[in-house]
């Protein structure tokens, strides 16, 4: 599956999580660092999830005026639990506003589910997303929903991970 995130789409985007709220630079780099871990959790190179990475970073970058180049590649990606878990306290503390926690929690949702596939590994992380960004599962779950109807257009939503791992 391959998303298009248009100027538009990625405004939509924008206006779901931070509204007109401005970013930092450090918080763009601990977003796109985010989207690099969701992308590279499972230790699978898929490229769709490459790309979309790639996409979103130069989109990110234009947005806040951030040099590409300014972005560090998340290394090394952590292997265990409490890895993962100090990692993403570490980046979420570089994210201070709540529309910067939401907008990196949607960008990694994107990037997890971008292959239809979701990994025991992905699913276990989009819970530490959500609790280590602080986003409540009610928000969580109205992200979701409003994202997969940005992005996906006539489609319901894309698939929820509780439903795709027969959790809930």
């Amino acid at each position: 599956m391959r998303f298009d995130i248009d100027d538009a789409k990625f405004q939509q985007i924008l206006d779901l999580t931070v509204g007109p709220q401005p970013i930092e630079p450090r918080e763009l780099r601990a977003i796109v660092q985010l989207a690099q871990l969701a992308a590279w959790i499972d230790l699978d190179d898929d490229p769709a999830e490459r790309t979309l990475v790639q996409a979103l970073t130069k989109r990110l970058c234009a947005w806040g005026g951030l040099a590409m180049d300014s972005i560090t590649v998340l290394s090394p990606v952590p292997t265990d639990d409490e890895e993962r878990t100090a990692r993403i306290a570490e980046l979420a503390r570089q994210l201070t506003t709540s529309g910067a926690r939401e907008l990196g929690f949607v960008l990694a949702y994107l990037v997890i589910i971008v292959d239809l596939e979701l990994a025991p590994v992905e699913s276990a992380l989009l819970e530490q997303f959500q609790d280590g960004l602080a986003i409540p599962r009610a928000r969580a779950d109205d992200l979701v929903e409003a994202i997969s109807r940005i992005v996906t257009p006539g489609s319901a939503s894309l698939p929820d991970p509780e439903v795709m791992t027969g959790e809930r």
